[in-house]
């Protein structure tokens, strides 16, 4: 019986090629889809340089290997295809992160030597976990700073005391600019009085002063990093910090109903109505300027939002979609706060349906210098020089909580997406605590004196 010879083994593929340098050293290369690649550096014996194409072999069997001409682009670039390739945000989310990429995360920070970091001309594929730590340690100093000389800015415009003391005395004057002839007499009259500065206050308070736009830079650059992961030019990404993109936001303050109403009288005429609808509706800016007569049901007492105003600077306004999906949504008003629009719609609204609810004299869009300049002159006469016009929507969701609003509720009446922006204004209408106190307080405050020990209940 003819005994059958053993099949022959197939050699293994070739790992790759392995040649000796004049210098004694092992050079180590391989090809890949018709390309050659080569070790990044030499090696010392041939059993090293073999050990490099098996490790690069391993990788390309189990799906980890990655180009090494892959991130061969700089973050400079790569960041402006990204921005480029994103028409699904708005055009003031893109104008928030080029304004970040130009001021914060491309350019050289930290100053002109050798503390300073320039990403933008760091390839996307050299980006490591340490260079991001060393740019943010570098990023939130320098933000801090510019927060702090801004605020130091602003501080140092010392106000006229006759403004000051006007203002206490309950007399109309405006924030800026010449002081009325008559103002200024009354002040002599009463001895040029020189009342105290008001205490200054920061947004962010001074501890925390940069860590917004720290925070900002930090989350678009983590953003642009996951795609860069996605696109298979960074095997993991590299803004590993923990907390960093959470910025410190200020406290919101809210107006009570006498505010609001204050604050609407002391409102040209045309934007009366405006602070009324903003505090009782809970809408955005964008949302509330670009409303016009088709968007109000006066029967049903309802606002509908299906477009916002998008005001980005040195660009005309336009009209846009609301910032998320849910934006797009029916409002109630309170019959008082719907009878203010009514006179306001009789008084200053064309009969065109299209016709804006609210405009500049000429007819023009409501832009944010315009309101803002009108808004810091009625806050300061009622001395709330602390409200912004986007705190009267803060207001509007307190007053609903405090009505007796669920969250899902509140955040229906908002536009948010998620329960956690509606949550973010739900703190303020919580006196749950207080109202506990004062039961304690009702229960035990004669016990902790001696007789009666406790009240019955």
């Amino acid at each position: 019986m003819t005994r059958r010879k053993p099949a022959a083994r197939r050699a293994p593929a070739p790992l790759g090629t392995a040649e000796q340098l004049p210098s004694g050293r092992w050079r180590a290369s391989y090809r890949k889809d018709g390309r050659k690649f080569t070790a990044p550096h030499t090696f010392a014996t041939r059993d090293e340089a073999h050990s490099w194409l098996a490790t690069e072999r391993a990788d390309r069997s189990r799906g980890l290997w990655r180009d090494p001409l892959a991130g061969a682009i700089t973050l400079e670039q790569y960041a402006r295809t990204w921005l480029d390739s994103r028409p699904d945000l708005g055009a003031r989310t893109v104008d928030s992160y080029r304004r970040s990429l130009h001021r914060w995360v491309l350019p050289r920070i930290g100053g002109d030597g050798r503390d300073g970091i320039e990403l933008g001309s760091v390839n996307v594929g050299d980006l490591t976990p340490a260079l991001v730590r060393a740019w943010y340690s570098v990023l939130y100093t320098e933000a801090q700073q510019s927060a702090r000389q801004r605020y130091d800015r602003e501080g140092s415009r010392e106000e006229h005391p006759a403004r000051r003391w006007a203002r206490a005395r309950g007399m109309a004057v405006a924030p800026t600019g010449r002081l009325s002839p008559e103002v200024l007499k009354a002040w002599n009259a009463a001895g040029t009085p020189v009342p105290p500065l008001p205490k200054r206050t920061y947004t962010g308070g001074p501890a925390n002063a940069g860590r917004t736009a720290a925070a900002h830079a930090y989350r678009l650059l983590r953003t642009i990093c996951n795609t860069a992961v996605q696109d298979e030019l960074l095997k993991s990404n590299p803004c590993q910090i923990a907390k960093a993109g959470s910025g410190q936001h200020r406290e919101r303050t809210t107006a009570t109903p006498a505010e609001v109403a204050q604050l609407a009288a002391l409102m040209p005429r045309n934007l009366a109505a405006a602070v009324t609808l903003a505090a009782w509706s809970g809408l955005r800016y964008g949302e509330l300027f670009a409303l016009s007569r088709r968007h109000v049901d006066l029967e049903a007492g309802t606002l509908r939002v299906d477009r916002a105003l998008q005001c980005v600077p040195g660009q005309p306004i336009v009209f846009g979609k609301p910032k998320t999906t849910k934006s797009n949504r029916v409002v109630h008003l309170p019959a008082f706060a719907m009878a203010a629009l009514a006179d306001h719609l009789e008084a200053h609204v064309p009969e065109d349906r299209e016709a804006l609810l609210f405009t500049l004299p000429d007819g023009n869009p409501v832009t944010s210098t315009y309101l803002s300049r009108h808004f810091r002159q009625a806050r300061a006469v009622i001395d709330r020089d602390d409200l912004t016009w986007h705190d009267l929507r803060h207001t509007g969701a307190t007053l609903a909580y405090r009505a007796g609003a669920s969250l899902p509720e509140v955040q229906a009446r908002l536009g948010h997406t998620t329960m956690r922006a509606a949550a973010i204004y739900a703190h303020a209408a919580d006196d749950s605590d207080r109202v506990l106190a004062e039961r304690l307080d009702a229960m035990f405050s004669t016990a902790s004196t001696g007789a009666p020990k406790l009240r019955a209940v």
